[in-house]
């Protein structure tokens, strides 16, 4: 819920006021009517925040919305509002303001003069004669239409006619996606944490999804979503050095603790050239096969990587010697370029010093970039044309204190709100934490000292063994080799116990680099 206004927040919520326009206050004012049910407002935002203020709803994260909503973005720069962690926050669903009533202000500011008059000409027939006078925009069509009964979030047929009739489809396609959205929230209201995502007809197959018969109902709404537990635990598979192996093991059944009492679960690792109840595999057919970021922080495993991954048929971004801001603007600026849509699979090679749960960048300053974070980027809402993809990150962590003990993995997230991914293809439900792959090495940056200028164990072993078993082994039983010999070459050179890779995944097929 709303956190307790108190007099700071009412003092600048009223400053805030005094530097809105009329159609600015216009449009705060239509947002946050579903806020205010019941009381009488007259049009002035300050008497807006008088009563949000009353009910104890007014918060700066909701001005903050709000200002984002009308593009108000100086203000909320004197605010110091962290304008990229709002933007996250709004793309992930965790707003205020109904999705119904973002629409409407969408395609209110889509409209022009002469469509607005063509509606209100077409619709005044709705309306009562006595209430057209105060009728000047779309936003008080609509205010008029609900409260004749004629419009709601369930019921917006009035509003798609008149689009239609005014030939602006491109804006009742905008409602059509909307009443899509609403539909599978709908129809998955009996799950938590799934979205339904179109896949390739190819694609579609029977393999039984594990998550779906512990899944809990889905709550849909900021206002009332509670913190419940992720379904997928985390894992940490550490497995013991075997001797004289020089090949990809046989099936071996390995058991991996979970962090969710009374839960367990059993990784099967697949041999090469076995075909008994394999597992189906991530379409792997564009061509590049994929985008491949690499950002070396450090300077010594960017070339090695460049050539692994183009002989891979990737395309590959490189970045050396990177600051921190920098890295956060090619993570976003990569998350959105429009190629992804047509590529099968994504990498991200990260080479830093850092933290347990952080990278460092060459500032070396903390708190420093969490991984969470990282990863966010290219997760569910926040980069749709990779849904359904499989999203890879390698990252070798230079500590800068040896690590004590067994190493901490960041907490699990919530699987986030429902998306609908476009596209005429059928449709299967996924956890928008589905299709991850997270495989981070962490050593004392004292390694560093002893090996200059060499490849990471980790990318060096990680290289030669992708290459070696393409088109022949799937990556979970790579990486199981990989993990087995870089703890050994880290504990060569350390002389210390070795650290295992953290590895954790939800990938739902098996991914092969053809």
């Amino acid at each position: 819920m709303f956190a307790q206004g108190d007099k700071e927040i009412r003092k600048e919520a009223m400053v805030i006021a005094a530097e809105l326009s009329q159609e600015e206050s216009a449009i705060i004012m239509f947002l946050c009517t579903d806020f205010v049910k019941g009381y009488s407002v007259t049009g002035e935002v300050k008497e807006l925040f008088e009563i949000l203020s009353k009910r104890n709803l007014l918060r700066l994260d909701l001005l903050s919305e709000l200002l984002y909503q009308i593009r108000r973005l100086d203000i909320l720069k004197k605010m110091k509002v962290d304008l990229m962690r709002l933007e996250n926050n709004l793309r992930a669903g965790e707003g205020y303001v109904s999705p119904y009533r973002q629409l409407l202000v969408n395609i209110s500011e889509d409209l022009s003069q002469e469509d607005l008059r063509s509606v209100l000409f077409l619709l005044s027939c709705q309306i009562p004669k006595g209430r057209l006078e105060t009728v000047k925009t779309f936003l008080d069509l609509v205010v008029e239409l609900e409260k004749c009964g004629k419009i709601d979030e369930n019921n917006l047929a009035v509003v798609e006619e008149c689009l239609t009739n005014i030939r602006r489809i491109d804006l009742k396609r905008k409602i059509s996606k909307h009443k899509q959205m609403r539909e599978c929230i709908r129809r998955s209201d009996a799950y938590q944490n799934v979205i339904p995502v179109s896949v390739p007809q190819q694609e579609c197959g029977h393999i039984e999804q594990p998550w779906l018969s512990t899944v809990r109902p889905v709550i849909t709404t900021r206002l009332l979503r509670q913190c419940a537990p992720s379904n997928c635990p985390r894992l940490t598979i550490a497995l013991p050095e075997e001797p004289n192996v020089t090949e990809l093991s046989s099936p071996v059944p390995e058991s991996a603790q979970a962090t969710v009492p009374r839960t367990s679960y059993v990784v099967q690792q697949v041999a090469v050239g076995t075909h008994e109840n394999r597992l189906e595999a991530y379409k792997m057919q564009s061509n590049p096969f994929g985008l491949c970021l690499i950002i070396d922080c450090i300077g010594t495993d960017a070339d090695l990587l460049k050539e692994t991954f183009e002989a891979l048929n990737f395309n590959v971004l490189l970045h050396l010697y990177v600051e921190l801001n920098k890295i956060e603007k090619i993570l976003k600026e990569t998350s959105e370029r429009d190629d992804l849509g047509a590529l099968d699979c994504f990498v991200c090679c990260i080479i830093s010093r850092g933290t347990q749960d952080c990278i460092l960048a060459v500032d070396g300053n903390e708190p420093g970039l969490p991984f969470k974070q990282i990863q966010h980027y290219f997760k569910g809402q926040q980069c749709r044309s990779l849904v359904g993809k499989p999203r890879l990150f390698f990252v070798q962590d230079f500590l800068r204190t040896a690590a004590n003990g067994e190493l901490e993995l960041p907490s699990a997230q919530s699987n986030g709100d429902l998306i609908q991914v476009d596209g005429n293809h059928c449709e299967e439900l996924v956890p928008q934490e589905a299709d991850v792959l997270w495989c981070c090495c962490q050593v004392s940056q004292s390694l560093l000292h002893q090996a200059p200028q060499q490849p990471s164990s980790f990318m060096r072993t990680l290289s030669e063994y992708l290459r070696k078993y393409q088109h022949k082994s799937d990556l979970i039983s790579i990486l199981t080799e990989v993990n087995r010999k870089t703890m050994l070459r880290n504990e060569q050179l350390n002389q210390l116990q070795a650290t295992p890779l953290i590895l954790q995944h939800t990938l739902r097929k098996q991914l092969i680099f053809p």
